[in-house]
C-alpha cells in the first residue's frame, strides 16, 4: 500500500507529496526536473513571510528529502506585493483563466514589480495544461493530448485522477499498451482512494488485453470480508460482451465455454444477482429457457428485483408454464409495469385462443379486467372486447373498445368499434369512425354498413356481421395482436415466408402461443418444410390436442405424399383448412 503521509506535512498533500506517474518511463524523483509545480510549498511561504528562519530550514530540509531535485524558490523572502490578488483568485474559481492572465498584465502594467504569487502562478500554469489535455483527449488526439502532459508532468499525481485517466486511455489508444499499464500499475500501488482504484481497474479491464487486467488484479489489496479488491473486474470485459450480444439480439453464441463456465463459476461463488441476472438474459436471448430460468431464480433469490422476476416469468412463458408464469405476473404486476404488459398478454393469448378460451373461470376474467383498467392497458381491452363480443355481449364489447380507443389509438380498437357499430345497426357511428380513422387504418373499409335486406350469415350459426366472421376472425386472430394479424394476412396473401419471419419475430417478443404455432404449421406446409410442420403439429398435439392440431399431422402426411391434389390443399384461411 502507498506510504503513510510525511509527518509535519500539511494534511491537503498527502498525495501530492509521493511521486508523479513518469510519462515517459524511468524513476521520477519529482517530476524529472526542478519543476516545483506539483509541490505544496505553503508551509515553506507562511515561515518565510514570519520570518522564522529555523522553521524556513527545517521545511527547506523537508522537501528536499522528499524531492531531490527541488530547489527553494527564488522569490522566498521578496517584500510582499501591494496589489490585492482577491479579484485574481475569484476569477479563478469561476474557471474564467484568461481574464485571470489579462487582469495580471493589468496590474503589471500599473505596478512595474508586480509579479503574481507563486501559488497563482502554479495553480493557473496546472489549469491551462489541464485543459490542453483534456481538449485533445476528448477530440480523439491522443498524441497532442499526451503531449500536453509532458509538458506538465506535475498532474500526473492521484490528486489529478481525470488527468491520470485520461492520459492511460490515450497511451492506450494511441496502441502503446505497455505505458497504458503502467500508469494503471502506478495509481494502483500508489493512490488510496477505493473509488478511484475500482474506477481504475473498470477503465483498464475495457483497454487492456486479458492478460494484462489479470496482472493488474494482483494489485489488489484483501477487503474487510476477506475477498480480494478486484476480484469482480476479471469479467468486466465479458459482461461488455454479453451485454452486448443481447443488446444486438445474436442468436449464436459467441463467448468461448471457458470464459462463460468460469464467469458463472464466479457469479455462483460470490452471489451476484447482477451477474446472475446477466447471464439469466444471456441464455433467454440463446433461447435456452430452462438455464434462464434458473438463473433469474437465483438473481431473485439473492436480491428480489422485478427485472429479475420479469425474466423468470419469461423464461415460464416460453417454456409453457404458462399458469406458473400468469400467477407471478399477477402477483406482482404493481411493483413493475413491464410484469403487468406480460400478464395481459399472457391472459390475453388464453383468451383467443379458442381451445382454452371457454375455460376462463369468473375469477380470472375479473382480476383481468381489474389490471387491465389499472394499467389502462389498451390490448387488455381489446381483448375483452373481442372476447365479449365473441359472447354475443356487444354493447359490453363496445365499452371496453371505447377504453382500449381512448387509452391507446390503435388499429384493433377501432376496428373493434367499427364491428360493434355494424353489429348494433350503428350506421351513423360506423361512418364516424371511417371519418375519423379511415385513412390511417386501411382495413376500416372492409367494415359494411348494415343493409335490412341483405343478412349476412357469420362464421358461427346464428351470428350476423359484416362482414362475414370479422368478429370471428379476430378474436381468434390475437385481437390486440397486431403481429398475429399480420402473418394471418400475409399467410391469406400467399406470402408464406413473409408470414414466417413475422411469426418469429411475434415469438421473440411475446414467446410461443397456440394459435401462432398452428400457423406456423401451415406455413411449413406451404413451404414443403414436412419435418418442420410435422414436429410443430405433434409438439402441439402433445400439449392440447384438438381439430387443428390432429388435422395439421394428416394435412403433412398428405401434402408430403401426394395424397391429395394441390389444388384441393388450397388453404389459406387459418381454422378453415
Amino acid at each position: 500500500m502507498p506510504p503513510a503521509a510525511t509527518t509535519g506535512a500539511p494534511a491537503d498533500a498527502t498525495h501530492r507529496n509521493r511521486p508523479a506517474f513518469s510519462i515517459d518511463g524511468g524513476v521520477d524523483a519529482q517530476t524529472g526536473s526542478g519543476d516545483r509545480s506539483g509541490i505544496d510549498e505553503s508551509a515553506l511561504r507562511y515561515y518565510a513571510e514570519q520570518r522564522n528562519l529555523e522553521r524556513v530550514g527545517a521545511e527547506i530540509r523537508r522537501l528536499k528529502t522528499l524531492y531531490p531535485a527541488w530547489t527553494p524558490p527564488a522569490d522566498l523572502f521578496a517584500p510582499k506585493s501591494d496589489v490585492d490578488e482577491q479579484p485574481l483568485w475569484d476569477l479563478f474559481a469561476a474557471g474564467r483563466f484568461a481574464e485571470v492572465r489579462s487582469r495580471i498584465a493589468t496590474y503589471q502594467a500599473q505596478h512595474p514589480t508586480y509579479r503574481p504569487s507563486a501559488d497563482l502562478a502554479t495553480k493557473l500554469d496546472d489549469a491551462d495544461a489541464r485543459q490542453r489535455i483534456k481538449t485533445a483527449f476528448e477530440a480523439g488526439d491522443w498524441s497532442s493530448s499526451l503531449a500536453a502532459a509532458r509538458e506538465r508532468p506535475s498532474l500526473l499525481v492521484c490528486a489529478e485522477m481525470d488527468v491520470l485517466w485520461q492520459v492511460g486511455e490515450a497511451f492506450a489508444r494511441s496502441g502503446d499498451l505497455a505505458r497504458a499499464f503502467d500508469l494503471y500499475g502506478y495509481v494502483l500501488t500508489t493512490c488510496d482512494n477505493p473509488g478511484e482504484r475500482l474506477a481504475t481497474m473498470q477503465k483498464a479491464a475495457l483497454l487492456l488485453p486479458q492478460k494484462g487486467v489479470d496482472a493488474l488484479i494482483t494489485f489488489g489489496g484483501t477487503l474487510a470480508n476477506g475477498s480480494r479488491e478486484f476480484d469482480g473486474i476479471r469479467f468486466q470485459k465479458l459482461r461488455a460482451q454479453i451485454g452486448e450480444a443481447i443488446a444486438a439480439g445474436q442468436k449464436r453464441s459467441r463467448v468461448s465455454a471457458n470464459d462463460l463456465q468460469a464467469y458463472e463459476r464466479f457469479a455462483k461463488a460470490t452471489l451476484s444477482a447482477e451477474d446472475a441476472s446477466l447471464l439469466g438474459w444471456y441464455h433467454y436471448n440463446l433461447q435456452r429457457f430452462d438455464m434462464a430460468k434458473e438463473w433469474f431464480s437465483l438473481a431473485s433469490d439473492i436480491k428480489p428485483n422485478p427485472k429479475h422476476l420479469e425474466g423468470y416469468v419469461l423464461s415460464l412463458r416460453n417454456l409453457d408454464e404458462l399458469d406458473t408464469a400468469e400467477d407471478l405476473a399477477y402477483r406482482e404486476y404493481e411493483d413493475s409495469p413491464e410484469l403487468a404488459k406480460i400478464y395481459v398478454e399472457l391472459v390475453a393469448d388464453r383468451m383467443n385462443d379458442p381451445a382454452v378460451a371457454a375455460d376462463l373461470s369468473v375469477a380470472d376474467l375479473g382480476r383481468f379486467q381489474t389490471v387491465v383498467e389499472d394499467t389502462r392497458s389498451a390490448l387488455g381491452a381489446q381483448t375483452l372486447g373481442w372476447h365479449l363480443l365473441e359472447d354475443e355481449k356487444i354493447h359490453e364489447a363496445g365499452t371496453w373498445f371505447e377504453k382500449s380507443v381512448d387509452w391507446d389509438v390503435t388499429e384493433e380498437g377501432v376496428l373493434g368499434l367499427a364491428v360493434v357499430a355494424s353489429r348494433t345497426k350503428n350506421n351513423a357511428g360506423l361512418k364516424q369512425i371511417k371519418a375519423r380513422y379511415g385513412d390511417e387504418f386501411a382495413t376500416l373499409a372492409e367494415i359494411e354498413e348494415y343493409a335490412p335486406p341483405a343478412r349476412v350469415v357469420s362464421y358461427r350459426p346464428g351470428r350476423s356481421a359484416a362482414p362475414p366472421s370479422r368478429g370471428t376472425r379476430r378474436a381468434r386472430s390475437g385481437g390486440g395482436d397486431k403481429l398475429m394479424r399480420q402473418a394471418n394476412q400475409q399467410f391469406q396473401a400467399g406470402d408464406y415466408n413473409g408470414a414466417l419471419a413475422t411469426l418469429n419475430k411475434r415469438e421473440a417478443r411475446s414467446g410461443k402461443s397456440y394459435g401462432a404455432e398452428v400457423l406456423k404449421g401451415w406455413v411449413n406446409i406451404k413451404l414443403r418444410r414436412w419435418d418442420e410442420a410435422d414436429r410443430i403439429f405433434r409438439n402441439q398435439d402433445k400439449k392440447r390436442s384438438t381439430r387443428d392440431t390432429r388435422f395439421g399431422i394428416g394435412a403433412v402426411a398428405n401434402s408430403k405424399y401426394g395424397m391429395w391434389p394441390e389444388d384441393q390443399n388450397n388453404c389459406k384461411v387459418r381454422f378453415k383448412c
